[in-house]
């Protein structure tokens, strides 16, 4: 009798291939949950108002807020060196609702892993009353939940928030890696003495010596000392020269992906520009000279946050009750500029309601009554467009008419699909001016007063020290260049000068953006030494919370003298269970996936470091740029669902509509502006190897992976009490 095979088991690539699909999807799954009202409301601690509804006002005169410039708070009597004082231990001293397991379990575990062991435990975070996260800040998502904000699938187009959605995710998701799976340890023999800057194996080199320095040795303690002696961060060792290039290189491909390679890139630009163009940088300047920090701070709180409607009086001497109180000056300016794009929008549908040829008025009339539906109603006429490969545009009117669809040629169509998109990009905009700008009560600015509350110790005791007006007048400085660069460069001569109208630039290209950023780095390190030399105080409590931090990378296999134990960095030995525990004919079943996954890893590491090679030879103008998390970006980018161009369709992905966006967008017809901005965007995507399908994995483990990361949250309270000597 023939022996039988062997049950599979996952080598370590296999195993790293699989933490990767499995954080990959899970993340991005727990940002999508948050469009679903009820998500904020189960997310579990530090949101803790289970309804999520708005709070009652908290005195029966009605008062929701501070008056005007107040800045009071619950810590506004500490002094600062006592608040800087209990960064000494930051454990120790840390609230008792920092520092408390929470006895739920988190439907979004990954994302609440990181937020209670980063950002929660950061100081000037940690100060911040409860009321802010569970009164306001939670509020706040669930109103914009529901909104019901549109889907890029009904625009047909890549849309501003899912771009920025799905960096968000990827970035999570490299967070969760190292918090789950531990940092690796280096495996390039430690710091050299010398790194050849030319050379993409010797600057991803110096970064992973520096991240193992950073994480299991000393490093953060020796840059903080350092910057305290000198402002040439450079001349600290070959290693951080190295590893500052690495990270330059990163950051402007980053930079070039979204403000180039992006479709929705220019209108961002436009966005950044606009609202920079709105600071009163002068004004600020100005109330940066009063001495006293305290004046400071609350002429600055006046300055942006103040309201002297007749409204704001009423209400905060008794007479009404959240009556409308109007806006202030960050509120105006983010009216202003939204204001501005529903203006460009109202142009686009306009113009397709005066076209003779255009789509009947029985036709656009069915339109504007989608927007008027329910988002359970507008859900499921989207449900209905992908399962019976109808556009979104047939299936609405389908409900109105079917004639109505059926008379619609593919030109008057594809301009029913451009109309829709700009009301619903109108009503995107009009919602959000509602929740951030006419809510009653406020809970937007008091949201911002809390925060500021919460950092007032540290800012007070680096305006005693440090003069703040120049290092914004650097900032200005730094948007106003970045801006230029974005915008590309003027082409003059060939056939861009005999064309009629507009001028026409060419796009940046990645080193465009690090040269930009090769010539500011020298005024963040002003801005880091003068922190360092002159407010001690400060700088010594954000280094214990970085010390603490940072052992929730590390791999609890790897001893450190000093170091917390920790529950976390256990992951891969969880995820070889858990692949064991699965019938054999399912371990075949996804083992070819995992394989193929394991291929397309090294397919773009292998991509990006020649990429890297590429930008430090400085032999052309680079137009993609290197970067693993910019490749799984995209991945997520390319498999968005769009609905079908056409009356009767198969669905499109993110990828077949890569250069669209929609119509009227402010700055969207970059090609009228830009000289081969979608040869450049088309080229840049070819040479991406496409991600494999990882679906029957998520299938097989996605649920117990979930259950397995938020029992590991449920072991460990985000403290570390245990220490390694």
């Amino acid at each position: 009798m023939a022996a039988e095979d062997p049950s599979p088991t996952l080598t370590q690539e296999q195993t790293s291939a699989l933490f990767n699909i499995l954080t990959h999807f899970e993340t991005y799954d727990e940002i999508e949950s948050l469009k679903d009202p009820k998500t904020i409301s189960n997310y579990g601690y530090p949101f803790n108002n289970p309804a999520g509804n708005t709070p009652s006002p908290p005195s029966k005169n009605g008062r929701s807020s501070s008056p005007a410039g107040s800045t009071k708070s619950s810590n506004s009597g500490k002094s600062w060196k006592s608040a800087l004082s209990s960064g000494k231990d930051s454990t120790a001293s840390r609230p008792a609702q920092i520092t408390a397991s929470d006895a739920s379990v988190a439907e979004s575990p990954i994302l609440q892993s990181i937020f209670k062991r980063v950002p929660l435990t950061l100081p000037g975070v940690r100060e911040i009353p409860p009321e802010f996260w569970s009164d306001r800040l939670q509020v706040l998502i669930k109103k914009f939940a529901e909104a019901d904000l549109s889907e890029s699938y009904d625009k047909g187009a890549m849309g501003t928030r899912k771009t920025l959605a799905t960096a968000f995710s990827v970035m999570m998701e490299t967070l969760a890696r190292g918090l789950f799976g531990g940092c690796p340890t280096s495996t390039t023999g430690g710091r050299s003495d010398k790194y050849d800057l030319k050379k993409a194996e010797d600057l991803e080199k110096s970064f992973a010596d520096a991240m193992h320095e950073f994480v299991y040795g000393k490093l953060i303690d020796d840059l903080a000392g350092y910057l305290a002696r000198s402002e040439d961060l450079d001349a600290h060792s070959p290693m951080i020269e190295a590893v500052i290039e690495y990270e330059i290189i990163h950051l402007a491909s980053f930079c070039h992906h979204v403000f180039v390679l992006s479709s929705e890139g220019p209108y961002l630009v436009k966005l950044i520009e606009s609202f920079h163009s709105m600071i009163p940088y002068a004004v600020v300047r100005q109330t940066l000279r009063m001495s006293n920090a305290a004046t400071m701070i609350s002429a600055m709180l006046r300055l942006f946050l103040s309201k002297l409607s007749l409204g704001s009086i009423s209400n905060y001497i008794g007479i009404t009750r959240n009556a409308d109180d109007g806006m202030n000056l960050l509120q105006r300016i983010i009216s202003v500029i939204l204001g501005w794009d529903s203006a460009e929008f109202k142009k686009t549908t306009d113009r397709i309601e005066k076209d003779a040829d255009g789509p009947s008025k029985e036709a656009l009339a069915s339109l504007k009554e989608h927007m008027r539906k329910t988002p359970k109603e507008r859900a499921t006429i989207r449900e209905e467009s992908k399962k019976s490969s109808k556009s979104i545009v047939a299936v609405i009117l389908d409900g109105t008419d079917p004639e109505l669809a059926k008379s619609l040629s593919e030109e008057q169509h594809t301009k029913c699909q451009e109309y829709l998109a700009a009301l619903l990009s109108i009503r995107d905009r009009d919602e959000i001016i509602g929740v951030v700008c006419k809510s009653s009560p406020d809970l937007f600015t008091q949201s911002l007063r809390d925060l500021v509350a919460g950092f007032e110790p540290y800012i007070r005791a680096i305006h005693d020290k440090v003069d703040l007006r120049e290092h914004i007048t650097d900032f200005q400085t730094f948007l106003d260049q970045f801006i230029a660069v974005s915008k590309g460069k003027k082409v003059v001569g060939g056939e861009a000068d005999k064309k009629a109208g507009p001028d026409r630039y060419s796009p940046p290209s990645v080193e465009d953006y690090a040269n930009l950023l090769r010539q500011n780095k020298s005024k963040l390190y002003k801005w880091l030494h003068y922190g360092a030399k002159s407010a001690p105080d400060v700088t010594d409590t954000f280094k214990a919370w970085a010390d603490e931090a940072i052992v929730h990378f590390r791999k609890p296999e790897v001893p450190v003298k000093g170091s917390s134990s920790h529950v976390e960095g256990r992951m891969m030995g969880q995820l070889a269970d858990l692949f064991s525990e699965l019938p054999d004919d399912k371990k075949k079943e996804i083992l070819p996936a995992i394989d193929a996954h394991a291929a397309y890893l090294d397919a773009v590491a292998q991509l990006s470091r020649s990429r890297i090679q590429d930008i430090v030879s400085g032999d052309s103008q680079t137009m993609a740029g290197p970067g693993i998390f910019l490749m799984m970006w995209q991945s997520l980018l390319d498999n968005t669902l769009i609905t079908p161009s056409t009356a009767g369709g198969s669905v499109r992905r993110g990828r077949d509509v890569g250069d669209a966006a929609a119509e009227g967008k402010p700055g969207a017809s970059s090609e009228d502006g830009w000289v081969g901005g979608s040869q450049i965007r088309q080229e840049a995507a070819q040479g991406l190897p496409e991600a494999p399908d990882g679906s029957a994995v998520i299938a097989a483990l996605g649920e117990a992976f979930r259950k397995t990361i938020a029992t590991t949250e449920g072991t460990d309270d985000g403290r570390s009490d245990a220490s390694i000597d």
